[in-house]
């Protein structure tokens, strides 16, 4: 049996994921945090460290940056200095921190839809506009609107940023080169930069390379921010911690000087967490993928078999985008919950008529959960045929 088949209970330890239905009998599949066990490698670095006793300000390990230098070239062939790495708390408030540094009072911000919804909040919480593009479905394959998408921008000429989702959650591609190449000539065109989600880069899928925004070219290294974090890959949510790489010096000042008067780093056990599994735990993660793989393959092959449900091709991430439209449902959420699945509506990510399913959990769990999915749809269907 492996380590990820291990079934934990997760109620009463303050997990959000678990404490969201806690005391009832659904399955929490919503939040995208993973039902394993993180390597045990932080767990025993955090524990001694621990046993130190003294947990005043520290900076981040001196060998931390080296690290992430070295698994940054040789993931995908991406030469970056260290002075060109930032380290920050998270990802949502780096975007949040984008938001505030690169777009002045007057200015916007553009992204793509279906998206992760901090995406929607973080220039409302600065008081900037906001612009969406809605991607074309296709045939499943959700390509990036770069024509609705360089319309948008010359229409309105005050935006100065985008939001951009790579590996794109919720709907799970990888964006490729031509689309990256699009993108950033489309910014370069209509003087706007690009803040680039990148937390689920590690947790490929398919056969593919991941393609980090930045390294399209020397005009995307220019004008790209690019986050990056351990924390989706290795299950460390609750830690915190993440990276930024700015290439340009002047645009990564902009950056910093957004942070002024805001918690701009990582805790101690973020750092050395970071470190460890950046480090030590790469067994793990492959072990990891090979498992998410099973359980994407097994859940695409169970909703195929489900009418009035589909599910778009996941080749990145752990999380599935299902379209549940043609059940015709008054309330998705409520539906699933009361079939005792508890799903993230697809409308908090501007795609009503979908739920976002996270498949990070023992394969036991995974079943149940398709076992209850499709036994609320066959009622469903069968009640729309009386």
């Amino acid at each position: 049996m492996s380590d990820f088949d291990l079934v934990l209970d997760r109620r009463g330890s303050n997990s959000s994921k678990w404490g969201k239905y806690a005391g009832t009998d659904i399955l929490p599949m919503w939040v995208a945090d993973m039902d394993f066990k993180i390597p045990q490698q932080i767990i025993d670095a955090i524990c001694k460290r621990a046993e130190d006793g003294i947990f005043g300000y520290e900076g981040a390990p001196p060998e931390l940056k080296e690290v992430i230098v070295g698994r940054l070239e040789k993931l995908y062939d991406w030469e970056v200095g260290e002075e060109e790495i930032l380290f920050l708390p998270g990802v949502v408030p780096a975007l949040n921190q984008a938001c505030r540094a690169l777009v002045g009072p007057g200015e916007s911000v553009v992204t793509a839809t279906p998206i992760y919804y901090p995406f929607l909040s973080a220039p409302e919480n600065w008081d900037r506009k906001l612009h969406r593009v809605a991607c074309d479905k296709g045939q499943d394959t959700w390509p990036f609107p770069v024509e609705a998408m360089a319309a948008s921008l010359a229409e309105n000429s005050e935006t100065s940023l985008l939001l951009l989702c790579n590996p794109f959650n919720p709907v799970g591609r990888m964006l490729n080169a031509e689309e990256l190449g699009g993108i950033v000539e489309m910014c370069r065109e209509h003087d706007v930069w690009i803040c680039s989600d990148e937390i689920h880069c590690e947790l490929i899928l398919d056969d593919k390379r991941h393609i980090p925004t930045a390294t399209i070219s020397r005009e995307a290294e220019d004008i790209t921010i690019t986050l990056m974090a351990p924390t989706k890959t290795f299950n460390l949510a609750g830690l915190g911690g993440s990276f930024a790489v700015i290439k340009n010096p002047a645009l990564r000042e902009k950056f910093v000087h957004g942070a002024r008067g805001m918690v701009s780093r990582p805790t101690t056990f973020g750092f050395l967490s970071m470190l460890t599994a950046y480090r030590e735990c790469e067994p793990w993660r492959e072990a990891l993928l090979d498992y998410l793989r099973a359980n994407r393959d097994y859940l695409a092959s169970r909703v195929e078999a489900i009418a009035g449900v589909s599910m778009s091709p996941v080749e990145a991430t752990y999380l599935a985008w299902l379209d549940v439209s043609k059940l015709d449902l008054d309330d998705a959420m409520v539906f699933f919950e009361a079939a005792g699945v508890g799903l993230s509506d697809g409308g908090q990510f501007d795609g009503p008529g979908y739920m976002r399913l996270n498949f990070a959990c023992p394969m036991a769990t995974l079943v149940d959960a398709c076992d209850r999915i499709e036994n609320a749809a066959n009622s469903r269907n069968d009640q729309a045929k009386k």
